[in-house]
């Protein structure tokens, strides 16, 4: 205000002294006078010449400072004030260079217009659209926010306030909407009766669209978030340093066994959860990547989850780099692909095996190829193979892996009465442990088996026996096994059977 005017200006606070300048310099830190505090007792502006203080005998304008809840915590005062006529010129070069729109108001239906500032013409309107009545304030607020606008005054009327604020959106001239910021000032008379409404109007355009496009900026980052978190595509951050610290990772980290903490903490690199056999190759390929300049690139590996499972992953990166070119960072999305690797490992299992029942006629051979191959899936630890004993009218086990001695001779042959026979000569697939008859509980218990896999063997129509394969860490046989065992049953029993057949005759 000092500067505006140049003239002696004063200002204090409802609690504390204030300051005292003239010519562009602060003369007192700790300055009051008779004028400014009767502003603040009283929350009236005071034009007159005070009768003591420091400036005694001049003239001087002192006006309150109000809150937003309309309560007078201060006051400024102008010492020597200009002729009327300067000050409203200097006003006017003033308000006619800001954003802010001056209007008063009569307080009648959609508010004519006694006064605006030039400045109006940023709406695209001249002073004389709104002074003529041509145009009437009311007309120019968007419907949709006109009751409400309406609404708001008389709330704030009705409670005795001095003054509102509120954002509504306005047309300009040429039907552009813009959204607005008022403040208004209630004027009234002597009788308290509302005879004008004095705003100020500001755009705020610029402001809401900026509000407007970080709130779309959230949501979208809340629905990436929300897919990450329900994907099985786990979403990392990792500094380009070593052992790759974490910035950032997706809340699905769970399914790895990890907390986020855990990560974003550094008590857990990242780089200390890749299997040691594959950390060499995983750096030298994110290492090649940057030298060559490549923006991503994709990588599989094998990780270590929080409880010591191990997981092959598959890593897509996407290499951010400074304005310089230096990588700094890598943004990686990390699924777990050990199912599908798990199924690829599988399907070499067969075909090798395949290969080697083609190569040889020898039965126990067979039989034990069988075994071994079955056995380097993950989570069977044991298996047996049965076949069909037609004279004896029994079921014989003739060949096994991973079982106790004792266990071996309580499942060594299964009588055409027994349970576990009638079940097997029904020809479906059995993934419970109620395929053992009472009288086998302990015995399975004993031997710490936790889930089973009985698959009868059909050739030609007629279960000759059934490949038999048990677990002590899993609780069941997930999908995934359960079809490589049944194929790989179709598989066997095209070379088990004829040899068998061959025998008999």
């Amino acid at each position: 205000m000092h500067s505006l005017v140049g003239l002696p200006t004063t200002i204090r606070s409802l609690n504390r002294n204030g300051l005292r300048l003239e010519k562009g310099k602060i003369l007192d830190r700790d300055y009051t006078g008779p004028v400014l505090e009767e502003v603040l007792r009283t929350g009236k502006t005071i034009r007159g010449v005070p009768k003591e203080g420091t400036y005694l005998g001049r003239n001087v304008v002192v006006s309150p400072i109000f809150s937003e809840d309309g309560k007078v915590i201060a006051a400024i005062g102008i010492v020597d004030l200009l002729s009327v006529l300067e000050m409203q010129e200097i006003i006017r070069t003033v308000v006619n260079n800001s954003h802010a729109v001056v209007f008063l108001w009569k307080n009648e239906e959609k508010w004519p217009s006694e006064f605006v500032s030039e400045n109006v013409v940023r709406f695209g309107y001249t002073i004389e659209d709104f002074i003529s009545g041509k145009v009437l304030y009311g007309d120019i607020i968007h419907p949709d926010d006109l009751k409400r606008v309406k609404d708001s005054l008389e709330d704030h009327i009705r409670r005795g306030d001095v003054d509102f604020n509120i954002e509504y959106r306005i047309f300009t001239k040429v039907g552009d909407l813009h959204w607005v910021n008022e403040r208004t000032f209630i004027q009234r008379n002597a009788d308290g009766k509302v005879t004008h409404l004095q705003g100020l109007v500001l755009d705020i355009t610029e402001r809401k669209k900026s509000e407007e496009a970080l709130r779309k900026s959230l949501e979208t980052q809340k629905m990436l978030r929300t897919i990450i978190n329900n994907s099985q595509a786990v979403a990392f951050l990792w500094e380009n340093k070593e052992n790759l610290p974490t910035v950032y990772v997706s809340d699905n980290v769970t399914q790895f066994g990890y907390k986020v903490d855990d990560f974003t903490s550094g008590k857990i690199p990242y780089k200390s959860i890749i299997h040691r056999d594959d950390i060499d190759s995983v750096i030298e390929i994110l290492n090649r990547n940057i030298t060559e300049g490549q923006d991503s690139f994709d990588v599989e590996y094998r990780i270590f989850t929080g409880d010591g499972k191990m997981l092959w992953v598959d890593e897509k990166a996407f290499i951010q780099r400074d304005k310089d070119g230096k990588a700094t960072h890598l943004q990686g999305l990390v699924v777990d692909i050990t199912e599908r690797k798990e199924a690829q490992r599988m399907l070499e299992i067969q075909r090798k095996l395949g290969t080697e029942l083609s190569s040889t006629w020898n039965f126990q051979t067979m039989l034990n190829l069988v075994l071994d191959s079955c056995l380097q899936i993950h989570g069977l630890d044991a298996g047996f193979i049965y076949l069909k004993d037609e004279l004896l009218d029994q079921i014989n086990l003739v060949a096994d892996r991973g079982i106790s001695p004792e266990f071996r001779e309580k499942i060594s042959r299964y009588k055409a009465d027994s349970l576990e026979a009638r079940q097997i000569l029904i020809g479906k697939p059995i993934y419970s442990l109620e395929f053992y008859s009472d009288t086998m509980v302990d015995a399975v218990k004993r031997e710490g088996i936790k889930s089973i896999a009985i698959i009868p063997l059909k050739y030609r129509g007629e279960i000759v026996g059934s490949l038999n394969f048990a677990s002590r860490t899993l609780d069941k046989i997930p999908w995934s096994i359960r079809t490589f065992l049944e194929s790989t049953a179709l598989q066997v029993v095209n070379y088990v059977a004829p040899v068998c057949v061959q025998a008999e005759l």
